[in-house]
């Protein structure tokens, strides 16, 4: 069973395209802020950032992906999953993947230079 989930954060890095046996290949780097806001600090608590590896599954969030740039703010939708892998140093690691098949410009607020 999938796991659907929707993201909302900014591109991390340029898209990443590549061609496997004539055919392209789009990869996203998304970071989505967790946090909450805290009623008796009145502020923003951080909690850190969760980093995504995004892949369009849908022509139409391929083409969305092409068009986006680093910074850029978006909404993903589509099915998680966790693959690990073994880092330079041997060490085991995990990404979290997810398969989109929609991919939209959103409006988050850019922070301000503190």
């Amino acid at each position: 069973m999938a796991v659907r989930v929707e993201l909302e954060g900014r591109l991390g890095s340029e898209p990443s395209v590549r061609e496997v046996n004539g055919r392209d290949f789009v990869e996203l780097s998304v970071a989505v802020s967790q946090g909450y806001w805290s009623k008796a600090e009145d502020k923003w608590v951080d909690q850190g950032t969760i980093w995504y590896r995004v892949h369009p599954t849908s022509r139409r969030a391929g083409e969305e992906a092409r068009l986006l740039h680093k910074g850029d703010a978006v909404v993903v939708a589509g099915t998680q999953s966790v693959e690990e892998f073994t880092r330079r140093d041997g060490t085991s690691g995990y990404a979290i993947k997810v398969n989109a098949d929609a991919i939209y410009v959103s409006r988050i607020p850019k922070k301000a230079d503190a």
